[in-house]
């Protein structure tokens, strides 16, 4: 009986190209999950740092900057980036408990990858919430 097989040269041909894409996915979900881990991150800066204010406006401005230095601390490049602040806790009463809402949204770019069909970006959002404390005093 006659051996029945692939050349060599073809099957690591097939190899090689099945391990570089699997590679490439890798370091694609690497991506993802290190750009969710830094929104979060900013996110939780973001609410932090607002939550220390004693109004509105301080408070976003201060988000803002919080959460773009974390960003770029962290080497996160985004292609869109809204931070919004839910700011409404500061008009609640001393004694009420409130809090603040600090919202990141980051596109991340795909197409520097490689990827077939990895082109556009991907929207990532993290959302974190900080106690303000009760007895302080707000504007």
């Amino acid at each position: 009986m006659g051996e029945r097989g692939g050349s060599p040269s073809v099957e690591a041909a097939v190899l090689a190209v099945a391990l570089g894409l699997l590679i490439a996915f890798a370091i694609a979900g690497g991506r993802l999950v290190t750009a969710e881990a830094a929104a979060d991150h900013a996110a939780r800066s973001a609410a932090r740092v607002a939550s220390l204010h004693r109004e509105p406006s301080a408070a976003t401005a201060a988000a803002d900057q919080a959460a773009t230095d974390s960003l770029a601390e962290q080497g996160l490049r985004c292609t869109d980036l809204q931070i919004t602040l839910d700011t409404a806790g500061f008009a609640a009463p001393l004694g009420t408990p409130a809090s603040v809402t600090a919202t990141v949204r980051c596109e991340v770019e795909w197409s520097d990858l490689g990827l077939p069909g990895a082109t556009g970006a991907r929207a990532i959002e993290s959302r974190a919430t900080s106690p303000i404390d009760r007895w302080r005093e707000r504007a």
